[in-house]
């Protein structure tokens, strides 16, 4: 008998070797990472949260649009960014989804602009002591030139890249 049962074993794995070697360009190029150069993280609006009579600190609300350029959904688990203020840096923030499963985080769906809110809490100093009163003695967010700086950690479903990013808010 020609096909024996170890003839028929070596041409089926032989078969899956030659299928596998040929369908791997088609299915790297599925799963490959999008090119996370083309995603703009942009400052899109700085607010004034509820200013309480406490004179040591103001809640800030930053809102980031993300845009999506990219064929591929992506998400982010962290953006670390340097808020400044007239020129003046006024500390570093942290929006992180660490600690929530990767399909619970903000998606970045293809072709479509997120939108993130951060809370950063200023602090008053000595070094952003005249931002600072003008925020808490009228609504000043709009004549301050407000800039931000940072990285985004981009993910996909098989890599996650750091992504550079820097943004003034222009109203």
């Amino acid at each position: 008998m020609f096909l024996s049962r170890r003839r028929i074993i070596l041409i089926v794995a032989i078969a899956g070797i030659l299928s596998a070697i040929i369908l791997l360009p088609l299915i790297l190029a599925t799963f490959s990472a999008p090119d996370i150069n083309s995603i703009t993280i942009e400052l899109s609006k700085v607010e004034v949260k509820n200013i309480t009579n406490d004179n040591k600190s103001v809640p800030l609300d930053l809102f980031f649009s993300v845009h999506n350029p990219t064929d591929k959904a992506v998400t982010t688990s962290k953006i670390e960014y340097n808020l400044i203020a007239d020129d003046k840096s006024l500390g570093q923030g942290v929006l992180s989804y660490e600690d929530i499963p990767l399909n619970g985080r903000p998606q970045l769906l293809p072709g479509l602009t997120t939108t993130l809110q951060s809370t950063f809490e200023l602090n008053q100093s000595n070094l952003n002591s005249d931002i600072f009163r003008g925020i808490k003695n009228t609504d000043a967010t709009k004549q301050i030139k407000w800039k931000v700086e940072g990285v985004a950690q981009i993910e996909s479903a098989f890599s996650f890249s750091p992504k550079q990013f820097s943004d003034e808010l222009n109203e």
